[in-house]
């Protein structure tokens, strides 16, 4: 849960029976409210696709004063028999829009789509769902992308914009769950079966513990509890998961015999990081002269941890800090630059800043003191932590009741995923949750990380997860062709 994307079976940190009332243009649960669904293209996705909106008061408290309009997708099961219980995604970031997944969802879960819907609603604030979004980059201006991660002056804007309209402290995760079941209801589902990924494994908690009733099944990829505070462990995780593929890199023959020194280069690369900003001139598709920009070790360290969230990113780290050793930082800040205008420069940056700012950042207690002590020694540092805390300064607060940090507890089946090396939802999240998850089997995958892309052996992730929704329980599964997964080895050059 760190930028606004999601991460199952993904290339570059993207991805990933229909009832009766769906062949009729609205769906009416009893005598409640009614959604129109029509038929509709769905980029890139196969087979027919429904789409409608559904309003909400903005503030479910009052149920007065403004309204806003959720977004939703379908896109009905493919075969028979139809199951009544759908399979309902929900987004990583916070910020990233359900319904723009659809399609990399879509393709990882085909087999799950023959017998049951898929369900995309963009949560309140992301999508076409109210969407808070802000600007925080001049694309004019390379530099600004190797700035501020939230520059404050431009929170500043966004916040005094999107105050025009919207009510900034009503789009907290307990809010939009509540949403999302009434969607639910109206859609006509009883039971659902819930898929998140990343902030997508809070939401789907969050839920489950408000709506226990109506939950089949839970799948969480990259597991964040709602007690995990961001980004106050990134430093420790994120130096778990680099030298966990520094030391696949040397066990491996052919990246131990091109980068044989891997493991000293990366910390001469941070020494000189550290020693000050690094000029770097390089080329950028579409414009015609190399950019030259000042890259910092916020940024360099930033993109180094953005690679780790996927197996493909993962497997050119040792060859990108080889060439910074090198002296050649142009492949690391266009990294860095990537990373910065696909992540954190897209999304709904607003319902980032409102989640972040009320769920974690306060609860984040060390001192700037003990912060720093506590990032010594790791190639990230601490600067995501101090330049949150800055924007959060800056944002409304948004009320959090005290039980929202407890632990989740529920005996309804759960399937938890883990990559090995993922940089910032890390195994021990996932053997956490699975201790109050009664019916829960929690699957470590080698060399996984925030995402599976990339890995040889796929298919068993592919099958558990079908079978365990089709069964619709955890106990019993086989997980043990997880041990054949593998990396397909390291870019060397």
């Amino acid at each position: 849960m760190t930028t606004k994307t999601s991460i199952f079976r993904l290339t570059f940190l993207t991805f990933l029976g229909l009832f009766a009332g769906l062949q009729r243009s609205s769906v009416a649960h009893q005598n409640g409210p009614t959604i129109t669904l029509k038929p509709c293209e769905a980029r890139g996705i196969q087979g027919a696709a429904k789409c409608g909106t559904f309003e909400v008061f903005e503030n479910r408290a009052t149920r007065k004063g403004r309204k806003i309009n959720l977004n939703i997708l379908v896109l009905p099961a493919t075969g028979q028999p139809r199951e009544p219980d759908p399979f309902f995604y929900f987004a990583g970031g916070p910020g990233s829009a359900s319904s723009e997944d659809a399609r990399g969802i879509a393709q990882a879960f085909a087999k799950i789509r023959e017998h049951r819907d898929l369900v995309f609603v963009d949560q309140r604030g992301t999508g076409q769902s109210h969407p808070l979004d802000c600007t925080f980059y001049d694309p004019k201006n390379p530099q600004s992308y190797f700035e501020y991660f939230f520059p404050l002056e431009d929170v500043r804007k966004c916040r005094a914009d999107l105050e025009t309209k919207a009510d900034l402290k009503l789009y907290t995760t307990t809010i939009a769950m509540d949403d999302i079941d009434e969607v639910r209801a109206a859609l006509g589902y009883d039971k659902i079966n819930l898929f998140g990924a990343s902030y997508g494994t809070r939401a789907a908690m969050v839920y489950l513990r408000q709506h226990p009733k109506h939950v089949r099944t839970v799948m969480l990829q990259g597991v964040s509890p709602t007690n995990m505070h961001l980004p106050g462990d990134y430093p420790q995780q994120t130096e778990r998961a680099l030298q966990g593929v520094l030391a696949e890199c040397a066990a491996d023959e052919a990246c131990n015999k091109a980068f044989p020194n891997i493991k000293s280069e990366a910390k001469a690369v941070l020494q000189q990081l550290i020693k000050g900003p690094q000029d770097v001139e390089f080329q950028v598709q579409g414009v015609p002269a190399p950019i030259k920009v000042a890259m910092s070790r916020n940024l360099a360290a930033e993109a180094i941890r953005y690679m780790l969230y996927n197996p493909g990113g993962a497997s050119r780290v040792p060859l990108v800090l080889h060439q910074a050793a090198q002296g050649n930082f142009a492949p690391l800040a266009q990294m860095a630059l990537r990373f910065r205008r696909m992540l954190v420069g897209t999304g709904s940056n607003g319902m980032y800043l409102t989640i972040t700012c009320a769920e974690d950042i306060p609860w984040v207690k060390r001192s700037e003191g003990e912060s720093e002590r506590f990032a010594q020694n790791t190639f990230l540092g601490d600067y995501r932590l101090q330049q949150q805390r800055e924007a959060c300064a800056l944002w409304p607060r948004a009320t959090v009741d005290s039980d929202y940090f407890k632990p989740v507890r529920s005996d309804v089946p759960v399937l938890i995923l883990t990559g090995e090396w993922d940089p910032v939802t890390p195994p021990s999240n996932g053997d956490f949750v699975a201790r109050t998850f009664t019916n829960s089997v929690h699957v470590v995958v080698p060399h996984g990380a925030h995402g599976l892309g990339g890995l040889e052996g796929m298919d068993c992730v592919d099958r558990l997860t079908t079978e365990f929704v089709e069964r619709g329980a955890a106990k019993g599964l086989d997980t043990s062709c997880a041990k054949n997964i593998r990396r397909r080895g390291f870019v060397l050059k």
